[in-house]
């Protein structure tokens, strides 16, 4: 094909010019060399007259010159030659070869040359002969395509060209789909390779296209093959190794082998056997039934009935379907005429005509007579009974068919029901006994996988694009019931807008509900309005309803499996059994109705968190129910509480907070985008209701809360600018506003600011400003709070007089009574900690690792991780400093663990650092050198200053070991290329010159030894 000229004639037809894909301008070029190459030679005046059939000789044969000169011109070389005057003919001299050609020269090895009918979608204009020769080579090259492939499978059917038998199989199948010979050659390769699950596919497909397009079953041969796979499936170790096989045949091969082997063993034993196949609605039993029933017509005869739940007040309703089926079938085998069926009818079934009344009713009588019926029918022929969705059986039909059970021995009937997963009771009683006397065999339905809804819907869509998004919706709200799955792919198929409620689903929805009482429906109109799963007590208090009535209408709607249960820790939860159930109630309120519930679902759960605020996630349930009820505001003010609730633990270093309230839902590093999203949604609905309620005072406290939770979460995580301008707009509001809660906030992030950088003047400013404004307030707690700040103060300062002697103030006004040090417990531990580092700086160790230990045990139980984690580095800090480098070690090592899980770990720096240390104690640099190579990361994280002395402090020591000859890590050495005075000099700057005493004290004293004669740098 590399060289000369090569024509590809079967499939789409193509021409390749030493190797490349070439295109005339004109395809009566491409007719002259398909004609040319396969009849040799050929007359001037047949090829003119089959390619311009309708024009005059002159013309056509003008048109054949000047064909055969585009053609040369194009191909470079004489190509078409003319060997006499009347002939034409391809040149012998020039490399020309073509796929027909080789494929004729040996058929049997070039099978996979025919890639498709011959000259496939060619067609030319106004020449009819020359399609009657396209036609007439197709055929040709068909049979012999044909022939081969036959000929060779027959005899070459073997493991190891089955890829290729069966490409060829299939394209045999395309050729004519009706030719059952090559679903049965296809069928007998895939068991002789142990491909049991395709056999059983191919069965199907064959079947349903000869049942729909012809109205026939498959022939003997082919049902013999399909017999034989499912009899070896019988054997329990070959049929596990089949399921496994056969997994893509949309979940059900198991349920499909359970059927097949039921009926086998009817037909086997000759008795009457029972079978309930079981699932939720749309689940598909139905479909398996039926689609297992279709090919079982050559072995059994089968009448059907259906119970409908609007004919459950008719009395045998479903015996009636039965016996009009019944009746064709004794007319047809001639054991009865009309007129004794007539006869039999008026004497033992009158009810077919509307006789009977309920002291009349002979269940003995009724179930003698059919049964009689029932086994002459089987004599002829094995006979199934099919009733579907029995569940709906009117209590006399179950008493006629437990009499007919037990009336019934020694004939092959196969009792199929159908039936949802809740039953009456006198159903359950039923296959109750059945079960006691072995009698009855159940099959569940279970709902698609993920990867079988997956499989399923991808051949329902074909080749229409979904995007995920959706694809996720769907699978999602479908639960992997295959009639959902069926719905949404027709509307991806019609190209339509995704909607979840089609209007047959929402039949088969309303259908589902429309028995339900008025009460029932009430429960699940307020159940629907939920998020999420919802207590039976809390549904008992909206409704106004005994709490035992609520109960008895769960279990109820549970036995529907309308509702599921969930047994919480305390009380009984209770949610929507299928998503798309949900959905269709919530869609059939009105919107004066949605509004109306989430009201009042709202307003009592308001007053649920004003009586007991243990559970901060009951706030955002809330705030949505008012949302939904559109009172924006009251669902905006309730999403401020949320937010401040759940993040004050994170961005509050010491939080004031209750055991119960602690919040964990932003516990991630990849949850800071989530906060800054919420700010954003919360920052759009501000702006959506500025311009109706900005003038009201309630709005403005509610943009001052937010604009609080905005500038404390900028200042947590860096970004003081932005931070202080909000927390400066929140104190002037605050003011005019009368806020004193908001003001102390306020005073209190600007003091939190003034900590981390280390702003000492603008600190005294504001705790002096903050602790005069709640003693002005008379806000005990505030008092305590901005005491202990105050004490910080003096602290950073080294004033420690006066810092002991508040922060025991702060801890005396926090210990007035049991319950308020429970309370506060994290503030003592605070305050606590701070006397702590006050003796660490004396070196009073041992009495600091006592406040320390105090501080711990104080808020062990109650204490979020945070705080906790700050007592432990202080607790590390001080057996460092003791010389305990093991039991500091331990401690850093848990604390690090621990601070991984929180968004801003507080003194992280000072952690790694000191972790550092030890390990550099130890002769292990890799954590420094972890440090030194994200240093400019970690000191800009929160940009404090006492940070990044910690980190030159580090830099500091490493650089005075290699000077000194102790250190030879060469990674080291080219980290730290400066000289010791810039390490020693930009940490001092920046340590505090009280708090880091002993950090400033090593950097001296290294300093001096490096000033002596003994060391010369460099």
């Amino acid at each position: 094909m590399n060289k000369g000229l090569y024509l590809k004639l079967f499939g789409n037809p193509a021409i390749f010019l030493n190797g490349e894909e070439i295109f005339f301008s004109f395809s009566k070029v491409n007719a002259l060399l398909y004609y040319l190459l396969l009849q040799k030679n050929v007359s001037r005046d047949e090829i003119a007259g089959i390619l311009w059939e309708n024009k005059n000789t002159q013309i056509s044969k003008k048109n054949l010159r000047n064909t055969i000169y585009q053609a040369n011109k194009f191909l470079g070389d004489e190509y078409i030659i003319c060997p006499s005057r009347s002939l034409l003919s391809l040149n012998p001299h020039l490399p020309i070869s073509s796929d027909v050609e080789q494929f004729l020269a040996n058929p049997e090895q070039t099978l996979g040359l025919y890639q498709g009918r011959f000259l496939k979608d060619f067609y030319l204009k106004n020449s009819e002969a020359f399609d009657f020769w396209i036609e007439k080579m197709r055929s040709y090259y068909e049979q012999i395509y044909i022939k081969t492939c036959h000929d060779k499978m027959k005899y070459q059917l073997t493991k190891n060209d089955v890829e290729e038998t069966e490409q060829h199989i299939l394209r045999l199948i395309e050729i004519d789909e009706f030719d059952e010979a090559n679903y049965q050659l296809l069928m007998r390769l895939y068991q002789e390779n142990n491909q049991a699950g395709k056999v059983i596919k191919t069965y199907y497909k064959l079947a349903n296209l000869l049942d729909e397009e012809l109205g026939i079953a498959p022939s003997q041969e082919v049902q013999q093959i399909y017999d034989e796979v499912v009899a070896q499936g019988r054997n329990e170790r070959k049929i596990k190794q089949f399921l496994r096989n056969t997994t893509h045949f949309y979940g059900r091969v198991q349920e499909i082998s359970q059927l097949e082997a039921y009926f086998s063993d009817v037909i086997k034993q000759e008795d009457v056997r029972t079978l309930v196949l079981l699932g939720g609605s749309g689940i598909g039993k139905r479909t398996v039934t039926r689609q297992v029933l279709a090919n079982q017509t050559q072995q059994f005869q089968i009448v059907t009935a259906e119970c409908l739940n609007s004919d459950r007040s008719l009395r045998l309703q479903p015996w009636r379907s039965l016996l009009n089926g019944l009746k064709d079938l004794l007319i047809h085998h001639q054991i009865m005429s009309i007129q004794a069926w007539e006869m039999l009818c008026k004497r033992e079934f009158p009810f077919l005509s509307g006789g009977y009344a309920q002291d009349r009713l002979d269940m003995n009588a009724l179930s003698l007579a059919m049964s009689t019926i029932l086994q002459q029918i089987a004599q002829k022929k094995p006979l199934v009974l099919l009733i579907e969705d029995c569940h709906w059986m009117d209590t006399d039909s179950i008493t006629l068919l437990q009499h007919l059970l037990n009336h019934m021995r020694g004939c092959p009937i196969a009792l199929v029901l159908t039936k949802h997963l809740h039953a009456t009771p006198h159903l359950d009683s039923l296959f109750n006994q059945l079960i006691l006397q072995q009698q009855v065999k159940f099959i569940e339905l279970q709902p698609f996988d993920s990867e079988q809804s997956q499989a399923f819907f991808q051949m329902l869509v074909g080749s229409h694009s979904v995007s995920s998004q959706q694809l996720e919706q769907i699978f999602q709200i479908s639960q992997g019931n295959p009639f959902l799955l069926e719905e949404y792919a027709e509307q991806v198929k019609r190209g339509e807008k995704f909607e979840a409620l089609t209007p047959a689903i929402r039949a088969k929805m309303q259908l589902k509900l429309s028995y339900l009482s008025s009460r029932e429906e009430e429960l699940l109109h307020y159940l629907t309005c939920f998020q999420k799963p919802v207590s039976l007590q809390l549904l008992a208090q909206l409704l106004v309803l005994p709490f035992d009535e609520i109960i008895e209408m769960s279990e109820n709607l549970c036995q529907q499996r309308i509702l599921s249960e969930i047994n919480g820790k305390e009380e009984i939860l209770v949610y929507f059994h299928q998503t798309i159930l949900k959905i269709y109630c919530y869609d059939s309120l009105s919107h004066g109705k949605k509004r109306l519930l989430h009201g009042q679902i709202a307003h009592y759960l308001e007053g649920v968190w004003e009586k007991n605020k243990q559970d901060t996630e009951l706030l955002h349930t809330i705030s949505y129910h008012y949302k939904e009820a559109k009172q924006l505001i009251q669902s905006l003010r309730y999403s401020l509480y949320y937010l401040d609730t759940s993040l004050q633990f994170h961005h509050e270093l010491f939080p004031i907070y209750t055991p119960q309230s602690i919040a964990d839902h932003y516990s991630s590093p990849e949850d800071t985008l989530n906060i800054q999203d919420t700010f954003t949604q919360l920052e759009d609905i501000i702006h959506s209701l500025e311009h109706q309620h900005g003038h009201q005072r309630e709005f403005q406290q509610l943009l001052n809360h937010f604009r609080y939770l905005e500038g404390r979460f900028d200042i947590r995580t860096g970004h003081y600018e932005k931070g202080i301008k909000n927390i400066l707009s929140v104190i002037d509001s605050a003011h005019a506003l009368h806020q004193h809660e908001f003001l102390l906030e306020g005073y209190r992030q600007i003091i939190h600011y003034c900590i981390q950088v280390e702003n000492l003047s603008e600190m005294k400013f504001y705790t002096d400003l903050a602790l005069d404004t709640a003693v002005t307030a008379n806000n005990h707690e505030a008092i305590a709070t901005h005491l202990r700040l105050k004490g910080l103060y003096h602290l950073m300062m080294g004033e420690e007089s006066q810092a002991i002697r508040l922060l025991k103030q702060s801890i005396d006004c926090f210990s007035l009574t049991a319950s308020l040090r429970h309370k506060y417990a994290i503030q003592i531990g605070a305050a606590l900690d701070y006397l702590a580092e006050i003796e660490q700086i004396r070196g009073n160790l041992d009495q600091s690792i006592t406040y320390q230990m105090q501080a711990i045990q104080l808020t062990q139980q109650i204490s979020p991780e945070s705080s906790n984690t700050i007592f432990y580095i202080g607790l590390g800090i001080s057996y460092y400093h003791l010389g305990d480098l093991t039991e500091a070690d331990r401690i850093f090592s848990k604390i690090e663990a621990m601070t991984k899980s929180q968004l801003y770990p507080w003194k992280a720096v000072q952690l790694d650092v000191y972790l550092a240390l030890i390990h550099c104690q130890k002769g292990d640099y890799s954590l420094a050198q972890q440090i030194l190579l994200n240093k400019e990361q970690l000191m800009s994280r929160y940009s404090t200053p006492r940070d990044k002395g910690m980190v030159y402090y580090l830099m500091s020591l490493l650089k005075y070991q290699i000077i000194a000859g102790k250190l030879t890590n060469s990674e080291l050495i080219d980290l730290l290329s400066q000289d010791f005075g810039t390490y020693f000099g930009i940490a001092k700057h920046h340590l505090n010159s009280y708090r880091d005493r002993r950090l400033l004290s090593d950097l001296e004293e290294w300093k001096q030894a490096l000033q002596t004669p003994a060391f010369k740098e460099g």
